[in-house]
């Protein structure tokens, strides 16, 4: 439903013709939000789905927020890294990008000039910012890819969760965001009570996951560089770090979301007070 432009509905598959309609005449510069995520393993306690759910999670809270309209146009993501786990689906790069081109050309057509990208899944990154450069000069639309709030005291503790236990897949950061999402999905029974970390890098390698480091710069960078393709060349549960899920703290996560969300959701009310540059007329 829309009424002079205001939706009382944002995802766009429960939206009529006439609905979505009315809010590209009467909204003033009106915005698509696109969520993408994936369908790979997450551990033997989180779906599947986990990046899906969560990124359609936010973008319908932003899109309520900013009266946009957000659109989840595929489940799976890119992938192949998760592979040697059974259930985890992968698009090729290119199919990836055909959908996000094919999604954004397609609303352009009908005169949708904002979209904004989320991306909930870090192995689709590269393809998310080509995507951006590339449908920007092919359609004339603006494109954004808004990530904060990055210097919150929140963002600092999971950030240095992140740099210091490689807590970027299955952990406790990520738990901890299912925990408030959907916990009726989690399966937190599955890991022993003394869980511990099955990943094998060599004691050399993590000792550089140390951010009070003087050369921390340098030696982040080199475990980059020495950090195995495939998640099951290094881990046998498919849990990446080494600090535990057990340690989840719902709570935490509810309020890093909200700042999230809200962050975005600012963005977005800011952006649309810009008038449209002539490039993209």
């Amino acid at each position: 439903m829309s009424e002079n432009g205001v939706l009382s509905k944002y995802w766009i598959t429960e939206l009529t013709r006439p609905a979505f309609e009315d809010w590209l005449k009467n909204e003033e510069n009106p915005v698509v939000i696109i969520g993408i995520g994936s369908i790979e393993q997450h551990g033997p306690h989180l779906p599947l789905g986990m990046d899906s759910l969560a990124v359609k999670a936010r973008i319908h809270k932003v899109a309520s927020r900013t009266n946009s309209v957000c659109v989840h146009p595929c489940w799976p993501g890119y992938s192949p890294h998760h592979m040697g786990f059974a259930g985890t689906i992968t698009f090729s790069w290119e199919t990836l990008m055909g959908v996000l081109m094919d999604t954004i050309g397609s609303l352009a057509y009908h005169g949708v000039k904002r979209f904004v990208l989320m991306n909930g899944h870090g192995g689709n990154t590269a393809t998310m910012n080509l995507v951006a450069q590339t449908a920007k000069r092919e359609f004339d639309v603006m494109i954004a890819v808004p990530v904060g709030p990055g210097g919150t005291p929140l963002a600092k503790k999971q950030t240095e969760r992140q740099q210091r236990y490689w807590d970027v897949h299955s952990g406790t950061n990520e738990t901890s965001t299912a925990q408030v999402l959907f916990p009726e999905l989690l399966e937190m029974w599955r890991l022993p009570e003394d869980w511990k970390p099955s990943n094998n890098m060599t004691k050399e390698l993590k000792d550089m996951r140390n951010p009070d480091r003087d050369d921390w710069e340098v030696v982040s960078q080199v475990f980059g560089a020495c950090a195995e393709p495939d998640t099951d060349d290094f881990t046998t549960d498919g849990i990446y770090g080494w600090d535990s899920p057990l340690d989840a703290d719902p709570e935490e996560a509810a309020a890093r979301i909200e700042e999230q969300v809200e962050f975005i959701a600012d963005f977005i009310r800011r952006w649309k007070k810009i008038p449209t540059p002539p490039a993209f007329e």
